[in-house]
């Protein structure tokens, strides 16, 4: 029996280790508390925290009790990229109480980088779709880990007709939803917007 020991602890790391690699740089955070809570979760994931100062709103469309709170500014922290794409989370939070409301995770590049320097990312990044689709997969996996089964799902890319006359484009989307929560994974894939985001708000 003392023999097999090490054998069955290698094993064990292994398969430790693999789920690990798996769900590198898709850590989420899903519990409704105050935002230095959130701050502490993205400070074990890095202990040199890079914070984004940025005005940013949220909508009704996208957040539908939003004028239901006096929302702050969000704490934004851009993530080590870990994966095809750099990770800003953004954990909007209520004024009066810290308590946070709505959560956005967005994978893009230059995120908040100048309009102008952009043109050329947009230009290499428009030939990427098969490594876009492939990280929505990864992203879509790690989430189902979490949160389960999707209530609607997109299975490959869907061709979308254009309103802006920049021709069509392709979207996905994935949506879990219950009594208490609502969370949306999608991806564009457009001549401006080459983006995957996980939204997740609470419903009370």
């Amino acid at each position: 029996m003392k023999t097999r020991a090490p054998f069955f602890l290698l094993i064990a790391y292994l398969i430790f280790t693999s789920f690990i690699f798996k769900n590198d740089g898709i850590d989420i955070w899903t519990k409704q508390t105050t935002v230095h809570q959130a701050i502490a979760f993205e400070k074990s994931l890095n202990k040199e925290l890079n914070l984004i100062s940025m005005n940013v709103s949220v909508s009704e469309s996208i957040y539908p009790l939003v004028n239901k709170y006096d929302l702050a500014n969000p704490v934004i922290v851009k993530r080590e990229q870990a994966g095809f794409l750099p990770l800003h989370a953004e954990y909007f939070f209520s004024k009066s109480d810290s308590v946070i409301r709505f959560i956005s995770y967005n994978w893009e590049r230059e995120s908040f980088g100048n309009f102008f320097k952009k043109q050329e990312m947009w230009k290499e990044e428009s030939g990427k779709l098969k490594a876009y689709n492939a990280e929505y997969e990864k992203i879509k996996s790690a989430l189902i880990v979490k949160l389960g089964k999707p209530n609607a799902e997109d299975l490959e890319p869907q061709i979308t007709k254009s309103d802006s006359g920049r021709g069509d484009y392709f979207t996905r989307k994935t949506i879990w939803e219950n009594d208490k929560y609502h969370a949306k994974l999608t991806m564009i894939f457009e001549s401006m917007t080459y983006r995957i985001r996980w939204n997740y708000y609470w419903k009370n």
